[in-house]
C-alpha cells in the first residue's frame, strides 16, 4: 500500500504515514496533532458514513456561535425515538443550558441534544429563519460545512447535525482527525470529552436529573482524554482517540467501520464490536514503533544541548519530536543563529533531518 502524505504543522516537507498493523477497520488515521506528524495512514482519505463523529462538528459550531449559560427549551421536535436512537432523555418542557447540552451531545451521544442545539443555535445563523426548526437546522448544518471548509477538509460533508445515515453525508479520517485536533485546542470541549459520567441537574422548573455516561470505553485507560464514539448500519464501529504522550503531545487515533455486529434480539445491544481493540493495536504499535525526541535531554539528539549552551542559547519549549525507532540512529539537526539579542527574545531556529527529510524544528532564544 502507497504511503500517505501529509503537511507537518512546522512547515517542513511532506511526511509519510506507514500502513498500521492489521485491523478490521475499513479506514484508519493516526496523527500526532501537536506537531502535524501523521504516524499510521489506512484509507484515511476515503470518504466514509461517519456515524455520531458528526458531533464533534456539531459541537464546533455550537460553542463558536453560542453562549454556554444560554437557556434552551426542549421542544418536542427535539426528541428522538429511544429504541432507534442514542439520547440523553431529553423531556418536551424541559429547560437546560447549552453546556449542558453539550455533555449529553458527547458523552451518552444525545441525538436528541444534537437537536436542541442546532435548532437555537440555527436560529440565530444566517437562514437561520426566526423560530422555523428546519430552517434553523439547515443554517446549522450550512455552518458545519463553513468549519469543515475553514479547516481545509477536503473529503468531508454533512447532511445533519447527530450522524444518522444519510445520502451525501461523509468525512475521513484524516478529516477526522483535523476536526479532533481542533475540539482539543477548545478548553471546554477538551473537559467534556474526556469527562467520564457526570450528573446534572436541568434549569427549568421540571429540575430533572441527567446522569449521563460517556459511550468511549477508552476513557479508563491510561493517557486517554477523548474524543468521540460513532456507530450506524452505514458507518460499522467509529471511534475517534485523543491520547497524550508525555506533557508535550498528543495524539488522535481515528478508525472507521470497525467490525460491528449486533444482538439478532436487540439491535441497540452489540454483540462484537472491533473500534477498541482496532484502537488499542493503533495505540500499542506507535508506542513500538515511534519515540518522541526531547531535543535537549541529554542523548536524544548528540552534540544538540552543547552547542547550544556554547552559543548562550536554549529552545523555546515546544513539543517532541516523533521519529520511527529505525530512525532515531539518523536523526540530525541544523543549528541556524542570527545575532545576539535580549534574553528570551528569537534569534534563530534548529531544524531536525532524518538523512534529508525535515521532521521537525524548534525556536532558539537567547539565554
Amino acid at each position: 500500500m502507497p504511503a500517505a502524505v501529509a503537511w507537518a504543522q512546522d512547515g517542513s516537507t511532506p511526511v509519510a504515514a506507514p500502513a498500521p498493523p492489521d485491523i478490521s477497520a475499513a479506514a484508519a488515521f493516526v496523527l500526532d496533532v501537536t506537531t502535524g506528524v501523521p504516524l499510521y495512514a489506512l484509507n484515511a482519505d476515503d470518504p466514509r458514513a461517519p456515524g455520531s463523529t458528526v458531533k464533534i462538528a456539531t459541537s464546533l459550531v455550537v460553542v463558536r456561535n453560542a453562549d454556554l449559560t444560554d437557556s434552551v427549551l426542549i421542544e418536542q421536535s427535539d426528541l428522538v425515538d429511544t429504541t432507534l436512537y442514542s439520547n440523553m432523555g431529553l423531556v418536551a418542557g424541559d429547560t437546560l443550558t447549552v453546556e449542558q447540552l453539550l455533555y449529553g451531545l458527547m458523552l451518552p451521544s444525545g441525538n436528541d441534544a444534537a437537536r436542541a442545539l442546532a435548532r437555537h443555535v440555527g436560529m440565530g445563523l444566517a437562514g437561520g429563519n426566526g423560530t422555523d426548526v428546519d430552517a434553523a437546522t439547515a443554517a446549522f448544518v450550512a455552518a458545519m460545512n463553513a468549519l469543515a471548509e475553514d479547516l481545509g477538509l477536503t473529503n468531508t460533508a454533512f447532511v445533519n447535525v447527530a450522524g444518522e445515515d444519510a445520502d451525501g453525508q461523509s468525512v475521513s479520517a484524516r478529516d477526522l482527525a483535523t476536526l479532533a485536533g481542533a475540539l482539543l485546542d477548545d478548553p471546554v470541549l477538551a473537559e467534556i470529552v474526556a469527562t467520564p459520567a457526570i450528573d446534572l441537574v436541568s434549569v427549568g422548573p421540571l429540575a430533572i436529573l441527567y446522569s449521563l455516561a460517556n459511550s468511549n470505553a477508552l476513557l479508563a485507560e491510561d493517557g486517554v482524554i477523548g474524543v468521540k464514539t460513532g456507530s450506524t448500519e452505514q458507518a460499522g464501529a467509529c471511534l475517534v482517540a485523543a491520547k497524550r504522550i508525555g506533557d508535550r503531545n498528543r495524539v488522535i487515533s481515528v478508525v472507521l467501520d470497525s467490525g460491528l455486529e449486533y444482538d439478532v434480539n436487540d439491535f441497540q445491544v452489540p454483540e462484537s464490536d472491533r473500534r477498541y481493540d482496532d484502537t488499542r493495536a493503533l495505540l500499542a504499535a506507535m508506542e513500538l514503533d515511534y519515540r518522541w525526541i526531547a531535543p535537549t535531554d541529554e542523548g536524544d539528539v548528540p552534540g544538540l544541548a552543547e552547542e547550544l549552551a556554547a552559543w548562550g542559547v536554549t529552545l523555546a519549549r515546544g513539543p517532541n519530536i516523533p521519529v520511527t525507532v529505525a530512525d532515531v540512529e539518523a536523526l540530525r539537526y541544523r543549528l541556524i543563529l542570527g545575532p545576539a539579542a535580549e534574553p528570551e527574545a528569537e534569534v534563530g531556529r534548529v531544524l531536525f533531518f532524518v538523512e534529508d527529510r525535515p521532521v521537525g524544528e524548534r525556536i532558539v532564544v537567547q539565554v
